[in-house]
Formats: structure tokens, C-alpha cells, sequence
């Protein structure tokens, strides 16, 4: 139907509108078809990728936990070594192995001692003590400033003091 003249189109005009209607939906379809074939290559791609990763996150982790062993082993041969050298100039110091034994024993005593109490302390800390307690005093007066204004009388306004 024309829109200026209000009057259906003719047989002539309908079999090249159809058939453009026809090449463009054939076209559409297509499209669809190729965006669909698309779609499944990307996904496949992906699953494809994400295989890839979780082997390498895998074999990553082997290979941190291999290194976490071997650092260990090197810092407890490098304190080893630290003992020996430590041992061995008290020996030559004091002219006794017996008292550089003990002196080095009581240096351990007194490492592992200390360590236990940063342990602690850290412990101590990683709770925040000072925060509760400041938490702690300001919902106190939160609860005593609801309380006091709950039972005060409302504020008066000029509009209730002039009737």
C-alpha cells in the first residue's frame, strides 16, 4: 500500500519487493548460520584454552611446592653452616668446645624463645585489641545518646509556641 496515494500495490510492484524480502531474509539466514558456526569455534577455543591452563596450573604447582622444599633445605643448610662457623669461633675463643657448646645452646634457648613470644604478640595483634575496645566505648555511646534522646521531649518550634 502507498503511503501518499493510499492505494495497493500493484502485481508488477510485489514480485520485486518479494524477492528482495526473499534475498535479504536468504542473507539473514546465512548470517545467522555463520555467527552460529562462530560461536561453536569460539567455545571449543575456549574449553581448548582452559584445558591448557589447568595442565599448566598443575604442573606450576609441582613446581612450587618443589621449590618451597628446596628453599627450606637451602635456609636449614645456611643455618647449619651460621651454627658451625658461630661454634667454631667460640671454640677458638674460649679455648673449650664443652663451653662453646653451652654458650651456643643457650643463644638457641634464647632465639627460640624470642620467637615464641613474637608469635604471640603477633597472635595478640592480628586481633586488634585497641579497635574492639574503641568499637566497644563507641557503641556505649551510641546506646546512651539513643537513650537520651528517646526519652527527652521533643524540640519545640516557633509554629507550637505561638498557638
Amino acid at each position: 500500500m502507498s503511503v501518499e496515494t493510499g492505494q495497493r500495490a500493484g502485481p508488477a510492484e510485489a514480485g520485486p519487493v518479494r524477492e528482495a524480502a526473499g534475498v535479504q531474509a536468504a542473507a539473514v539466514v546465512t548470517a545467522g548460520a555463520g555467527l552460529f558456526t562462530s560461536l561453536r569455534r569460539v567455545i571449543s577455543a575456549v574449553v581448548a584454552l582452559l584445558t591448557a591452563e589447568s595442565q599448566v596450573f598443575v604442573a606450576s604447582l609441582t613446581v612450587v611446592v618443589i621449590g618451597a622444599v628446596a628453599l627450606i633445605a637451602c635456609a636449614v643448610a645456611l643455618w647449619v653452616c651460621i651454627v658451625a662457623l658461630i661454634g667454631w669461633a667460640l671454640a677458638v675463643a674460649t679455648h673449650s668446645v664443652g663451653i662453646a657448646l653451652g654458650i651456643l645452646v643457650a643463644l638457641h634457648v634464647i632465639l627460640v624463645v624470642g620467637i615464641w613470644f613474637a608469635i604471640r604478640r603477633t597472635f595478640l595483634q592480628a586481633t586488634f585489641p585497641r579497635t574492639r575496645a574503641e568499637l566497644s566505648a563507641m557503641r556505649g555511646t551510641l546506646r546512651r545518646n539513643l537513650a537520651k534522646f528517646q526519652h527527652a521531649a521533643p524540640p519545640t518550634t516557633e509554629k507550637d509556641s505561638v498557638t
